[in-house]
């Protein structure tokens, strides 16, 4: 049986502790189950401008993001999808049927 060495980390699924999360989601990022989305991809599903979308992120109120060693900026599907929810969640229920 194979043990992962201090470079190679735990396996995806490892628990590090008792009643703590997964050190690495089975679904971890970038799979299929949860994929990192660029900005011009979260711009297009949301039909929003660049420049919301970063003026979002200097209020703190875009949806989370994962910073990439050469300095690119990326969404995962799970972190839009929750943003998503709570918008919802902070909608007043006048506002959401006002439009139609």
């Amino acid at each position: 049986m194979h043990h992962p060495g201090p470079a190679e980390g735990p396996g995806p699924g490892t628990r590090t502790a008792p009643r703590q999360p997964c050190a690495t989601p089975a679904a971890g990022p970038g799979s299929p189950g949860d994929p990192l989305l660029t900005i011009e991809e979260v711009i297009a599903e949301l039909r929003v401008s660049r420049a919301a979308f970063y003026r979002w992120r200097r209020q703190g109120t875009g949806p989370a993001v994962v910073r990439l060693p050469g300095g690119g900026v990326r969404v995962r599907r799970s972190a839009l999808t929750a943003w998503l929810r709570r918008l919802e969640q902070d909608t007043p229920a006048q506002e959401a049927g006002a439009d139609g």
